[in-house]
């Protein structure tokens, strides 16, 4: 088992080939290089992926794109490298359901020896770490997922398997059977039964554990849209699968947003503040995440915009098309140092609630990326804002709370209106108490009445540990 936080990257160093409509180029540099990944740990990354064009298809292994970068990646110090095996893609995608009369494997005997003649390459290799399943699998994928996730585990019990769902934002009919077979979810009522996205997103991730026996759930969701919207499916997202995590006993992991894109030919996600990569890392510690990925590290080398596709946009990613860093490169650099500065605290605890704070005269309902919240529940602490929105969250252990206080507002009123921080205040529970800002402890002293008062700016977030007297 784990006992190390991940930090890990989609689209790590490439060949330095591109297209774009149609058209080949080499921008003069494979960055598949020592050299280039140990930039890449340099930003703080502890995992390296093979995939895309670094996946293994089933190719003689000497020579092949994906021994390349157990050899470049082990030069620069990384001995955590994650595998994508095309061929199991393959049987997610296309097969659906692997085992039984007339499906690819006839038993699970089958299948596990398929799986072993797939692995043989590389799972002895050093550096090997463990598989990255399918990306983001629809609802009637999960038979063919389940089968494989327990084969690989039969074989490698102790591999770590990467398995990213799609998000709430997802269009229902992905998240949802398409046709029922009663052998596979002998309960479901969903052809009876009209459900809201926040339930159908609900039945999508718990079918999904149990169905595959996963022993956590990882999705991706990116919050900040064109023209500093904000999405409103980032908070009930985070909210509904840390309380599942919670109940279940599961680990939850996410993968964060470091890139920008156009889609049908207009901007989609734009480039991203360093309070916007704040805003992403604070939120996510305050919901109990434990493993941390990055969509991306370099723009995907395609810029073809065809028929409404998506096409990321070079610099808005950590390393630019010509391999030069970005700004983003280095404030995310600082931001997971404090992270891993933090996390010997915060792994002791785990996540219990959160709660929506706004100004005077407002409600959680007033704001486009809070008014579709999972939970509402008025926070049980005195807290108040002079101003916007935040969020509290409460992670408990045997001998105290973590609580986190995080001004989530939109980057937009300081960068174009000059809104000062938020001034927030809150009245905490007694016990010994220990305040974190950016990984660091921080002296803090209450008022008069007991009220701590904290200057926030968007993205930012205080942390107070309160130890039991008891």
């Amino acid at each position: 088992m784990k006992n190390e936080t991940l930090f890990y990257c989609y689209q790590c160093p490439s060949s330095g080939y591109y297209t774009i409509n149609g058209y080949k180029y080499f921008c003069g540099e494979d960055f598949r290089t020592e050299k280039r990944y140990r930039e890449y740990l340099a930003c703080g990354f502890n995992m390296v992926q093979a995939r895309g064009e670094n996946s293994y298809k089933g190719e003689g292994w000497e020579g092949s794109n994906c021994q390349r970068v157990f050899i470049e990646a082990l030069k620069a110090g990384c001995d955590k490298i994650l595998v994508t095996d095309g061929r199991f893609d393959h049987w997610i995608r296309d097969e659906r359901d692997l085992v039984g009369e007339g499906k690819l494997f006839a038993d699970e005997r089958e299948l596990d020896k398929a799986v072993a003649e797939c692995i043989a390459p590389y799972c002895n290799q050093k550096g090997f770490y463990g598989i990255q399943l399918f990306d983001e699998p629809i609802y009637d994928q999960f038979p063919a997922y389940g089968q494989l996730m327990r084969s690989i585990k039969r074989l490698l019990p102790n591999v770590y398997i990467q398995a990213n769902l799609l998000p709430m934002t997802a269009r229902e009919s992905l998240l949802q059977p398409q046709k029922m077979r009663a052998q596979d979810i002998a309960t479901d009522k969903m052809a009876t039964e009209t459900l809201s996205r926040t339930e159908i997103y609900k039945k999508y991730v718990e079918d999904f554990q149990a169905i595959t026996g996963a022993d956590n759930i990882h999705f991706d969701e990116y919050p900040f849209r064109r023209e500093y919207i904000i999405s409103g499916n980032t908070l009930p997202n985070y909210q509904l699968v840390a309380r599942i995590c919670q109940e279940k006993g599961l680990e939850f992991r996410a993968v964060l947003q470091s890139f920008a894109n156009i889609w049908n030919g207009t901007e989609h996600n734009r480039r991203m503040t360093e309070s916007d990569m704040y805003w992403q890392t604070n939120f996510a510690m305050g919901f109990g995440v434990r493993d941390y990925s990055f969509y991306t590290y370099m723009a995907k080398p395609d810029f073809d915009n065809k028929n409404g596709a998506m096409v990321e946009l070079d610099g808005g990613a950590f390393i630019n098309l010509d391999g030069s860093q970005t700004a983003l490169y280095g404030y995310t650099k600082r931001i997971i140092a404090e992270m891993k500065n933090f996390l010997p605290i915060m792994k002791q605890y785990a996540y219990c609630s959160s709660h929506i704070v706004t100004e005077a005269g407002k409600t959680y309902e007033d704001y486009d990326w809070t008014k579709f919240a999972y939970e509402n529940e008025p926070c049980p602490l005195e807290v108040s804002v002079d101003k916007g929105v935040a969020l509290v969250t409460k992670q408990t252990n045997t001998s105290g709370e973590l609580y986190m206080f995080e001004n989530i507002g939109n980057v937009r009123d300081e960068l174009f209106d000059g809104i000062p921080p938020m001034k927030l205040r809150v009245a905490l529970p007694s016990g010994g108490k220990t305040f974190y800002f950016r990984g660091e402890a921080m002296e803090v002293s209450a008022d008069e009445n007991g009220v701590y008062s904290f200057d926030l700016k968007v993205g930012d977030a205080i942390f107070a540990e309160i130890k039991s007297t008891k």
